[in-house]
C-alpha cells in the first residue's frame, strides 16, 4: 500500500491585508493506492504525461521576446566588430592632428606650423622630414620654440627644416 499527496489546481488565495489574522492553509489531500511502490510511480508517470503539452501562448512570447533580442545583440555587436575593425585598418582619421595624411598644419607659405593638440617637437619633426633621421629637425624646432613646452595654437617657424 502507498499513499500519494494529491494536489489540487485551484488558484492562489489573495495577499492577505495587514494586520489580518494569518490562516493556516489546508493540508493536501491523501489518496491510497493498492499496489506498494509501483503503483505510486506508475500513478507520477501518468499525472507528469498529462501535463506535458504546448507551452501557453505567455511562454511562446517570452521565448520570441528573448529570441529577438538575442539577435539584436548580435547584429549590433558584429556591427559594431565591422566598424572597428574598420577603424583599425583604415589608420588615423583625416582630420585628426596626427594624421599623416592630412600632413602639417602649415600656414603663410609653408613656413609656421600651428602646433595642435597632441603634437610633440618629434611627431612635427617626422610631419616635416617623414624619412630618415629627424633627430637634427626636433633640435632645430625646440630652439625655434624657445625650449618650452608646445602650446595648441602656438606657431613655429618652419622655413628651412623640410626634407
Amino acid at each position: 500500500m502507498a499513499a500519494v499527496i494529491v494536489t489540487s489546481t485551484r488558484p492562489l488565495p489573495a495577499r492577505r491585508p495587514l494586520g489580518a489574522a494569518r490562516s493556516v492553509p489546508p493540508r493536501p489531500a491523501l489518496e491510497v493506492l493498492e499496489g506498494g511502490r509501483r503503483a505510486a510511480r506508475r500513478y507520477a508517470r501518468a499525472r507528469s504525461r498529462a501535463h506535458v503539452g504546448r507551452p501557453s501562448a505567455a511562454v511562446y512570447r517570452r521565448r520570441r521576446i528573448g529570441v529577438a533580442l538575442a539577435a539584436v545583440t548580435v547584429v549590433a555587436v558584429g556591427y559594431l566588430a565591422v566598424l572597428g575593425v574598420g577603424v583599425l585598418l583604415a589608420g588615423p582619421a583625416a582630420g585628426s592632428p596626427t594624421s599623416a595624411a592630412s600632413g602639417p598644419a602649415l600656414t603663410h607659405a609653408d613656413r609656421t606650423y600651428v602646433v595642435q593638440p597632441g603634437d610633440t617637437l618629434w611627431s612635427i619633426a617626422r610631419s616635416l622630414h617623414p624619412s630618415g633621421d629627424v633627430r637634427p629637425v626636433v633640435d632645430a624646432l625646440e630652439s625655434r620654440a624657445g625650449g618650452a613646452a608646445l602650446v595648441p595654437g602656438q606657431r613655429l617657424r618652419v622655413d628651412g627644416l623640410g626634407g
